[in-house]
C-alpha cells in the first residue's frame, strides 16, 4: 500500500515539475506534450551466440531490481506426437519442470524454490515449448542449476506423471460442460480436418497409454541444439550469466535420437463453408465462432488487414461490432475478431461472441451487415487516422526489455524475420481508407465462412419473435447440425 502511494507521489511530482515549465492553460485539453521519441529495439542490439551457436537475446538493466528472468525455448510440440499418443506434448511440457530431475527430487526442489521465492515453470504447445525461471540475482546459480538439470536430465517422476494423467482425464470429462469448450473443439475440425494435429484432442486411451518412456523419447527427439533459443532480462552480471549458459546449454551436442524439429505440417483439407449448429441442452447462452480464410503475416497487405480487423472487431469497445452489437443493441458482453499470423500456413480471420439462444440470428445479421458496410463504404480519413494514431501511440508499451527479448526469441522459433517490427508503425501509417476497404473485400467473403453455433439448437434456428428472422436466412449457405463428441473417445455421440 505504502509503495503504491509513494509511486503515485513520485509520478505526480514529476508531472508538476514538467508542468511548471509551461504556462498553465485554462482547460485540460489545451495542455501540450512533447512528442514521444521511441526507436523500436533491434534484435542485433540484444543478440549473442553460445559456443554451439544457440541464439541468445539478452537485456541487462541495472536500473531495476536485481531479478533475473530467463527462458529456454524450443521448436517442437503437439505436431510431433505419435499416433495414439495425443496429449503427450502437453504433459511432457509440464513434467519437464514438475517431474524433478535425476539430481534432485521434485518435492525437495519445490521446497527449495519456495525458500528462495523463485520459480521454475515449463510448457509445450502446438509448435513450441519453453522452460523458464525467475529469481533474485544472488540466487541465480542455484536456481539456474535446478532449471538446467530439469531440462537436460528430467526424471519424469512416476507419481507426478500419474497426477498429470488423472488431471488430463478429469479435464477431458468436462469437455461438453461448456458451450465455449464445445465450439473450441468443433471449429478446428471444420477448418483443418479431423486428422490434422490442430484438430486432434486427447482421448482416455491416448492419455492412459502415455508412459515415462514416451516422455523420455519425446525429450530425446527435441534435445538438439538447433531447436533452442534463449531469452534473458533483468538486472544481473551479464558475463556471469553468459558463462553459466556456455558451460551448460552452450555445451550441448546433438544426442542420439535428437534431430532438428521439422516444420509443422500444413492442413490438407478442403473446407466446406456453412452454418454448423451443435445442440447443447439447457444452455442459457449460445457460443458463436467463425473463421474466414486470411493471410500470412509476411503478406504485404498484412498492415491494411490489421487495421481492417481492428476497426471491425479487434479494437474492443472502439470496434464497429462492439459498438453496434453490445453498446447499441445490448445483445452480448463482447464480440471480437482477430487475425491469426500464419507462421506455418495461411492464417485466418476469426471471431467469437456469446448471446441468448434466440438472439443468435439477429446478432449474426447485424455482424454481417457491419462486415458488408466495411466492404461497401470507405472508412472516413479522420476515423482511420484516429485508429492509426491509437495503434501507433500504444505501440511502445509492448517493448519493455523483458517483452523485447521474449519477442525476439518467439520470432526466431517461428522463423519470422528478426527485425520485422522495426518499420511496423510506418507501414501502419501508410494504410489508406481504400486499402482497408480492399482488405474487407478480400477477407470478409461470406461465401467462404465457417460459422459454428453451440447452444439450444431449436431456439437458435427459430430466432427471436421480437426481431423475426431464421438462422438459415442469415447467409445463403448450407446449414447442418453437428453431434457433440464423446469426451473419452472423440467419436460423435
Amino acid at each position: 500500500m505504502f509503495g503504491r502511494i509513494a509511486l503515485s507521489l513520485v509520478i505526480g511530482f514529476s508531472s508538476l515539475t514538467w508542468l511548471a515549465g509551461q504556462a498553465l492553460p485554462d482547460r485540460p485539453e489545451k495542455l501540450t506534450y512533447p512528442p514521444l521519441v521511441f526507436q523500436v529495439p533491434k534484435a542485433k542490439d540484444y543478440s549473442a551466440k553460445l559456443k554451439n551457436n544457440i541464439p541468445v537475446y539478452i537485456s541487462d538493466d541495472d536500473a531495476i531490481a536485481p531479478i533475473v528472468n530467463l527462458a529456454i525455448h524450443w521448436r517442437g510440440g503437439k505436431y510431433m506426437e505419435p499416433e495414439g499418443k495425443e496429449g503427450l506434448a502437453n504433459i511432457f511440457g509440464a513434467q519437464i519442470s514438475q517431474g524433478g530431475s535425476l539430481k534432485m527430487d521434485i518435492a525437495k526442489q519445490e521446497d527449495r524454490l519456495e525458500d528462495l521465492a523463485a520459480n521454475i515453470s515449463s510448457r509445450c504447445g502446438d509448435a513450441s515449448g519453453s522452460i523458464s525461471m525467475r529469481c533474485m540475482e544472488k540466487d541465480f546459480k542455484e536456481v539456474f542449476e535446478m532449471m538446467i538439470d530439469s531440462l537436460a536430465q528430467p526424471a519424469f517422476a512416476q507419481d507426478r506423471l500419474d497426477i498429470a494423467k488423472r488431471s488430463a482425464r478429469e479435464e477431458m470429462e468436462q469437455l461438453n460442460d461448456s458451450v465455449v469448450s464445445i465450439a473450441q473443439y468443433l471449429i478446428p475440425q471444420l477448418m483443418m480436418g479431423e486428422n490434422h494435429f490442430m484438430a486432434k484432442r486427447p482421448t482416455t486411451a491416448s492419455i492412459d497409454s502415455i508412459t515415462r518412456e514416451d516422455l523420455q523419447a519425446f525429450h530425446e527427439r527435441v534435445m538438439h541444439p538447433s531447436n533452442f533459443v534463449v531469452s534473458i532480462s533483468g538486472n544481473f552480471n551479464k558475463k556471469m550469466v553468459m558463462d553459466r549458459l556456455n558451460a551448460t546449454i552452450g555445451a550441448m551436442r546433438p544426442r542420439k535420437g535428437s534431430e532438428p524439429s521439422p516444420k509443422p505440417p500444413a492442413p490438407d483439407f478442403a473446407r466446406k463453408p456453412g452454418i454448423y449448429i451443435a445442440d447443447k441442452t439447457n444452455a442459457p447462452q449460445s457460443m458463436i465462432m467463425w473463421a474466414l480464410p486470411g493471410m500470412r503475416r509476411s503478406d504485404d497487405d498484412w498492415y491494411a488487414a490489421t487495421l481492417m480487423n481492428f476497426i471491425l472487431g479487434g479494437g474492443s469497445f472502439t470496434s464497429k461490432l462492439m459498438k453496434k452489437i453490445r453498446s447499441d443493441e445490448g445483445l452480448t458482453y463482447g464480440i471480437y475478431s482477430f487475425l491469426t499470423e500464419g507462421a506455418y500456413w495461411t492464417g485466418d480471420v476469426m471471431g467469437y461472441s456469446q448471446t441468448s439462444n434466440n438472439t443468435v440470428a439477429y446478432l449474426l445479421r447485424l455482424a454481417v451487415a457491419e462486415m458488408e458496410a466495411l466492404k461497401n463504404t470507405p472508412i472516413p480519413d479522420a476515423e482511420l487516422q484516429t485508429v492509426k494514431d491509437g495503434m501507433i501511440e500504444s505501440f511502445p508499451s509492448r517493448w519493455g526489455k523483458m517483452a523485447a527479448v521474449n519477442t525476439f526469441a518467439s520470432e526466431a522459433i517461428a522463423g519470422w524475420p528478426e527485425d520485422w517490427w522495426v518499420n511496423y508503425r510506418e507501414k501502419i501509417q501508410a494504410v489508406t481508407p481504400a486499402d482497408v476497404q480492399r482488405m474487407a473485400r478480400r477477407l470478409l467473403d461470406m461465401e467462404k465462412i465457417i460459422l459454428v453455433v453451440v447452444g439450444e439448437a431449436d431456439k437458435i434456428e427459430a430466432g427471436d419473435h421480437d426481431r423475426p428472422g431464421l438462422l438459415k436466412d442469415v447467409l445463403p449457405l448450407p446449414m447442418q447440425r453437428l453431434p457433440l463428441r464423446d469426451p473419452n473417445t472423440g467419436k460423435p455421440m
